[in-house]
């Protein structure tokens, strides 16, 4: 009967707002996210902003499923990364280092190692093998005080 194909219609209409709903969500996340992480600087938060709207620009008119499932992993994946995969430093004028701030989602209390939280320590060995001139100091973190 003439019932079915309305049925089938409204259902797809209906996975098509859920679809949409989570892309703006993602946009949203994303934005969110930039601003956590460049907080302060300008620069970043300009060019952020272009990137984000760029690419999902450039998806605007993909309809495939399973493609559209890709790109809000891809969105996960990116939101993870800025909120807790990278650290940012600043420089500091009077001694010329980079200061680096590590917060509690850049870390694992049990020291478990995961693809989100794996930092690398910079230490005098591994400065040696970085380009350009890096000096190590000593933290001020509480509870990773050297004590030696």
């Amino acid at each position: 009967s003439k019932a079915r194909p309305q049925l089938i219609f409204v259902a797809k209409r209906k996975a098509k707002m859920a679809t949409a709903a989570r892309v703006f969500s993602g946009y949203r996340r994303l934005f969110r996210a930039r601003k956590i992480l460049f907080q302060g600087d300008d620069r970043a938060m300009r060019e952020s902003r272009v990137e984000i709207r760029k690419q999902f620009g450039m998806n605007r008119a993909v309809s495939d499923p399973a493609h559209i499932e890709g790109l809000l992993t891809m969105v996960d994946e990116a939101e993870d990364m800025l909120l807790h995969g990278i650290v940012r430093g600043e420089l500091n004028d009077q001694t010329g280092n980079y200061e680096v701030k590590i917060k509690a989602e850049h870390a694992s209390d049990d020291g478990a190692a995961t693809a989100t939280n794996n930092l690398e320590p910079i230490t005098a060995e591994t400065a040696d093998k970085m380009e350009g001139k890096v000096t190590v100091t000593n933290s001020s973190s509480k509870g990773t005080e050297d004590k030696s």
